[in-house]
């Protein structure tokens, strides 16, 4: 028994560290969560609603826990955030303002317009926020657009992979329900304007604590089976008669080591801006962005 508790000594330390750890972590997330960007300091937003449930695929009650949920992002991120369902074709309210408009820019000319209309922003008219429109319509081409919208940091903040992922996201959960689809967006857009991406994946105390303690497990059987081999070996195994008995010798290749310096070029390629698909919308408001189809 008391070789079990031994052995097991360094699991339950182990397990210990990993437990403390983790809470340290979402005691920091926590307290970064807390942390306001002060008061709202736009007054000229045409209306103080977030959700424009245009598609009808949210209940009554879905659509007010949404609300709650993007008040509270909202005062968290200092950035507006909206969002907007429809389905219906937008092909004629696109070309209606633009020309040689490719399918998947529809949403995004929508999305600008809706959010420089309404004048959000969480700092001014048109300032810090973020929309996404969902359009259930599937297009002459047999898509359906979705685009996600950024203005003033949160253009700043999103590059085009970090747009991907969250609309990925956003729609692996709307499979489920729209409404999980949308609350995935709205919390995906805090962890991200936090800096805390990794903690959008959503695990519990228990998994973690399990996974930690079969981690904890395998490590220390490794270590506790790396001392339990027989002793085959010894000194007298290689001495015989007082002297060092030398069975066979052999010249053998082991390694040989490569020097290698980078070259420095210049590809003469611009970068490209922070928040994926940059450009300014008709309103002359600068916005970042990027859609997905479906």
């Amino acid at each position: 028994m008391k070789g079990f508790l031994r052995r097991f000594k360094v699991c339950f330390i182990l397990l210990g560290v990993l437990v403390v750890f983790w809470c340290l972590l979402v005691g920091l997330h926590g307290m970064t969560g807390r942390l306001k960007n002060g008061s709202r300091q736009n007054t000229e937003c045409t209306t103080g609603e977030r959700v424009f449930d245009k598609a009808d695929v949210l209940t009554d009650k879905e659509e007010e826990k949404l609300r709650k949920l993007i008040a509270k992002r909202e005062r968290q991120t200092g950035c507006d955030i909206v969002l907007v369902t429809l389905n219906e074709s937008l092909k004629e309210y696109a070309y209606d303002r633009q020309e040689y408009v490719a399918y998947d820019k529809f949403v995004m000319i929508y999305a600008d317009d809706f959010y420089d209309g309404h004048k959000f922003g969480y700092d001014k008219p048109q300032g810090n926020g973020v929309l996404l429109l969902d359009n259930l319509y599937r297009e002459d081409d047999g898509w359906a657009y979705s685009w996600l919208c950024t203005t003033g940091k949160a253009e700043g903040k999103y590059t085009g992979s970090m747009i991907d992922h969250l609309l990925e996201k956003s729609y692996r959960w709307s499979k489920v329900s729209p409404y999980y689809g949308y609350r995935a967006y709205v919390n995906q857009f805090y962890h991200d304007m936090n800096g805390f991406g990794l903690f959008s994946i959503n695990i519990s105390v228990p998994l973690l604590v399990l996974i930690s303690f079969l981690l904890a497990v395998v490590i220390v059987g490794i270590n506790g089976g790396s001392k339990a081999g027989v002793k085959t070996t010894d000194a007298r195994t290689y001495v015989k008669n007082g002297r060092a008995k030398i069975n066979h010798t052999e010249d053998r290749f082991i390694r040989k080591a490569v020097t290698q310096h980078k070259i420095q070029t210049n590809s003469g390629g611009g970068s490209r801006g922070g928040g994926g698909g940059h450009h300014v919308s008709r309103s002359g408001v600068s916005h970042g962005g990027g859609g997905h189809r479906h």
